[in-house]
């Protein structure tokens, strides 16, 4: 009984499938570039092993018996695996593969990775880029997992981590136009904080509460919302204001104006990976490309220059 096939020749899966197509062991082995003693001797060896005879002699052109057939497609079959491997590998080398980011919510989908894939695909044209949406939290965890090669997140000082700084912006106030604090140029936390509060539950909601504890103040906080869409119909309905990153704001927001706050709050946005080795050669590229050559933008300019009047 045979239990592994290593116990017959190498050279003997590939004779078969030479030998099938020219019926000769003399010129399947000049095919192969061995003699034609040293395939006899191969095959015969494998016959021995095997306790079967693969091929039928009594024949010319030479054929094979059944298990002989058997033997040369299954060589065949992995000769087409090893072909379309290497097909895939040599791909991979000119700049191919798959990289994944988690992306901490639309407002980053929509303006940080548009710029950072553009960027990308002019220095690998072949690198696909799958985007997931998560909460900033799940994004890291994500990327803590290896479910992600990469994550856009809030500028973290987690150990774990390497990062690339791509971008920052800072916290706005949104109140509804008729609110007597959209005609100020600023506010601060104590104006927010007598107001009723709509607080946002997306990725901003840490720096947010950071920035009312450095006043000294809390929110009075009425709602909540997870969507940006639905805390802007909580304005527009006179429910409240709020205080959200200017990334997220959309560029058409009817009733709702923006106001700067003072002092300005920033929050530097990062792309992030796991510290240690890379789960591929395309997330390795796009690592070392993007870190050697991504310009870091800001959001940060004088109240008076917002894009948002």
């Amino acid at each position: 009984m045979i239990d592994q096939l290593d116990a017959i020749p190498s050279i003997v899966p590939k004779l078969l499938v030479q030998l099938e197509k020219m019926g000769s062991v003399s010129l399947a082995a000049n095919a192969l570039r061995v003699s034609q003693p040293a395939a006899s001797k191969a095959l015969q060896r494998a016959e021995a092993v095997l306790g079967l005879s693969l091929v039928n002699r009594d024949t010319r052109p030479l054929s094979l018996s059944a298990e002989g057939a058997l033997i040369a497609e299954y060589s065949k079959q992995q000769q087409h695996r090893e072909q379309a491997l290497l097909r895939q590998l040599r791909m991979i080398q000119k700049g191919a593969g798959v990289v994944k980011i988690a992306s901490f919510g639309a407002s980053a989908t929509t303006h940080i990775l548009p710029s950072i894939i553009h960027k990308l695909r002019r220095h690998a044209p072949n690198i696909t880029i799958e985007i997931s949406e998560h909460s900033d939290e799940d994004a890291l965890a994500a990327v803590r997992d290896g479910r992600v090669d990469f994550a856009i997140v809030v500028d973290t000082q987690e150990i774990d981590l390497d990062i690339i700084p791509v971008f920052t912006d800072r916290l706005m106030a949104l109140v509804h136009q008729d609110d007597p604090f959209a005609q100020h140029s600023v506010l601060c936390a104590q104006d927010i904080a007598s107001r009723d509060f709509i607080l946002t539950k997306g990725g901003s909601e840490r720096l947010i509460r950071e920035w009312f504890h450095l006043a000294g103040v809390q929110p009075n906080v009425k709602h909540s919302a997870l969507q940006l869409t639905s805390i802007l119909a909580l304005i527009r309905a006179q429910l409240g204001i709020t205080v959200v990153a200017e990334l997220a704001i959309p560029e058409s927001h009817p009733n709702v104006k923006v106001v700067p706050l003072t002092p300005e709050y920033p929050r530097r946005i990062c792309l992030a990976r796991r510290h240690g080795s890379f789960s591929s050669h395309a997330a390795k590229s796009t690592w070392q490309y993007l870190d050697k050559n991504m310009t870091f933008k800001h959001l940060t300019s004088p109240p008076t220059q917002s894009r948002f009047k």
